[in-house]
């Protein structure tokens, strides 16, 4: 009699081993890591906006204060007006606008000057990067 290499595949009655995912468990899986590395490559790139954010309010504010801090050094009372003009800060052009107001005491002066990144911003009135008021007096 011979034997038959072929064995019955009978599974009635018998438990079914599961090896590895179903092809569903996979895909669900991928959306889930596809959501967290979204979220992830946002957050980053909020970090990297709001670091250039910071950076460029540190220039204009340098710019800024060092305007003022001329204008100190010259010992010269600033008539009331609108003046503009450039510095460069950081390897950038920065464009300020100033004003000059009166005040209450005849012996001192209100300015407010405005730091733009760009000539078309500060000719438009757009919003500046940083304002920022001083008050110069006479002196005595």
């Amino acid at each position: 009699m011979l034997k038959s290499h072929v064995k019955n595949n009978n599974y009635s009655g018998m438990s079914l081993q599961r090896c590895g995912f179903t092809l569903l468990e996979v895909l669900v899986a991928l959306v889930i890591v596809a959501f967290a590395l979204t979220a992830l490559v946002k957050g980053a790139g909020g970090k990297i906006n709001n670091a250039n954010e910071l950076r460029d309010k540190t220039f204009a504010q340098w710019v800024a204060v060092n305007k003022i801090n001329e204008w100190r050094a010259q010992s010269v009372f600033p008539a009331i007006s609108r003046t503009t003009g450039q510095k460069m800060m950081g390897q950038q052009e920065w464009y300020w606008a100033s004003k000059v107001i009166k005040t209450e005491d005849k012996n001192i002066r209100r300015v407010e000057l405005s730091v733009y990144k760009d000539e078309e911003a500060r000719n438009r009135k757009l919003q500046p990067v940083i304002r920022l008021t001083s008050f110069l007096s006479k002196g005595i």
